[in-house]
């Protein structure tokens, strides 16, 4: 097995697909977003601060996310991972490599997923429209959507050109259906 990432715009399927491959390969999932929500709700001092942060679009502060990462890193470091939602910058990619690299452990593939912007909107308008009403993530309006778009491209779309000079970065249409996009992951994961 292979420890991958899963790179794209808010939206994109990242979410989705990393449970995909939980259910079917086996991956341990490290889902920021995931992390941060459960810090929301636990009603924490850090809680409420990173609540406020994601309620504007912004991204969390790398301090914080990066010792939520390590804390479960830490705890799993035996397992084959899946990273969701980070890194979301070029210091944090270079702390996670810094961090598996101590652990004689490597990045293997980085998934970008890759949508259009109109494509974006109408999946979180739709996920608002299907989800549970105690479910719907507070950060899934169009209006936040489109500040977290901004903030992914000026922090998050320069890791492509940090992962292509790896020579470990795929790209994959996110255009296509949930199976289609599957299916190409695993062709890059199995061969």
């Amino acid at each position: 097995m292979n420890n991958l990432i899963l790179l794209g715009p808010p939206g994109c399927g990242k979410g989705t697909q990393s449970k995909i491959l939980v259910q079917n390969k086996n991956y341990f999932q490290i889902s920021t977003g995931d992390l941060l929500r459960q810090s929301v709700s636990s009603g924490s001092e850090q809680g409420k601060n990173i609540k406020k942060i994601m309620e504007k679009g912004e991204l969390v502060p790398d301090s914080m996310v990066i010792g939520m990462i390590l804390d479960v890193f830490e705890k799993e470091k035996k397992k084959n991972f899946i990273f969701d939602g980070f890194p979301r910058n070029i210091n944090q990619a270079e702390q996670l490599t810094k961090s598996m690299n101590e652990n004689k452990m490597n990045i293997d593939f980085v998934i970008f997923i890759n949508v259009s912007l109109d494509l974006l909107e109408q999946r979180i308008n739709k996920r608002n429209q299907e989800s549970d009403k105690s479910n719907i993530r507070k950060d899934d309006n169009v209006k936040t959507l489109l500040k977290r778009i901004e903030v992914y491209k000026n922090m998050t779309y320069p890791l492509l050109d940090y992962y292509r000079k790896q020579e470990i970065l795929w790209e994959i249409d996110g255009m296509q259906s949930i199976e289609n996009v599957s299916k190409k992951i695993y062709e890059i994961i199995e061969n």
